[in-house]
């Protein structure tokens, strides 16, 4: 499960981005650093490696995606996994569906002289969307005079939407849900005002954290606003927005909990190799919220990436808390 809150609408600001990653703490990933997704990137002028995507790397995925990334050129991307909502027939996944990681990899992957526009990108992506397992993937494009967001899901069918960079707060133009006059699909959800939110249900059905964090983000962008602080302290403040955390008892308390803490899976493997058995027990498999994120993107294209570890195995694999952090400051390149 992940989670996302973001504003396109806070004076100053092109977006003001936070989210969890929540995932098993054994599965290999690599932290969020400049790349390019491709073992033998570019060489520019100098001689030096060119790289235009700061994200981390899902090793656990054949071919490496991502779920949360930004590039020099301000294409942003975030990708969730949809669980609890059923395909509504005849949607199905394919029997061998393809990786949901690509489709926010080779949305990044284009250096920023070919880079393809959000809406384009989509529409060629929603034909096949149903080919893959339950997914959400919302984009922006942040350039100066063609800002772009998009949204596109296959649950419970697959719908594309075109979301407006607001003025004053965003508003879907126009989301998938009830049917219009003439019968076609038309979507009168109205996104909140000013920061909204998104985790692993349709942006339609929102699980109560979402709109529980929602509201936090609103509030404590008024407060950071009122006490008139800096980016440093924005950005805390939105890792705070990201700690809301309940205890998980049953499956549906993860509907309420922002930050999933951990969770012990008890092992399943009963096989043990004569050779090798030690006599201990298997390990068991450790869930929780992993990374927390924060971008604040400015206006003039100054740009904040953080990366904190939330829960980590230690050089033995058990679980712990996470002290990493990845601090990235760059200057965005506006057209």
């Amino acid at each position: 499960m992940c989670i996302a809150f973001f504003t396109l609408s806070q004076p100053g600001y092109k977006l003001i981005l936070a989210s969890n990653r929540d995932e098993f703490l054994s599965r290999p990933t690599a932290p969020a650093r400049w790349h390019t997704f491709s073992p033998s990137p570019p060489i520019d002028e100098s001689g030096e490696k060119e790289f235009w995507i700061l994200s981390g790397v899902d090793k656990g995925a054949v071919n490496g995606g991502t779920w949360l990334g930004i590039t020099r050129d301000l294409r942003v991307g975030l990708l969730t996994n949809v669980r609890l909502t059923p395909p509504t027939p005849p949607v199905q996944p394919s029997p061998d569906p393809p990786s949901r990681g690509l489709l926010l990899r080779d949305f990044l992957s284009p250096p920023p002289s070919s880079s393809v526009g959000v809406h384009d990108y989509l529409s060629s992506h929603h034909p096949r969307s149903g080919e893959y397992e339950g997914f959400n993937l919302l984009l922006f494009s942040l350039q100066k005079g063609k800002g772009e967001v998009g949204y596109l899901t296959n649950r419970p069918i697959p719908c594309l939407t075109d979301l407006h960079i607001p003025s004053s707060h965003p508003i879907a133009s126009p989301p998938c849900g009830s049917l219009g006059e003439e019968g076609e699909k038309k979507n009168v959800h109205e996104m909140p005002a000013e920061c909204f939110g998104i985790s692993n249900s349709p942006m339609t059905e929102p699980w109560p954290k979402v709109l529980q964090g929602e509201k936090r983000m609103v509030d404590t962008l008024k407060q950071w606003q009122r006490d008139g602080e800096d980016d440093k302290h924005l950005v805390e403040r939105m890792f705070g927005v990201l700690s809301q955390s309940i205890p998980i008892t049953k499956e549906s308390d993860a509907l309420s909990s922002t930050t999933i803490p951990l969770i012990t899976i008890p092992s399943t493997n009963t096989f043990t190799n004569p050779s090798t058995d030690s006599g201990q027990a298997p390990k068991p498999r450790w869930y929780g919220t992993r990374t927390s994120t924060v971008i604040i993107v400015k206006e003039n294209g100054e740009t904040i990436f953080v990366e904190r570890d939330v829960l980590v195995l230690d050089d033995e694999g058990n679980p712990k808390k996470g002290e990493g952090e990845r601090w990235v400051e760059f200057q965005a390149e506006l057209d």
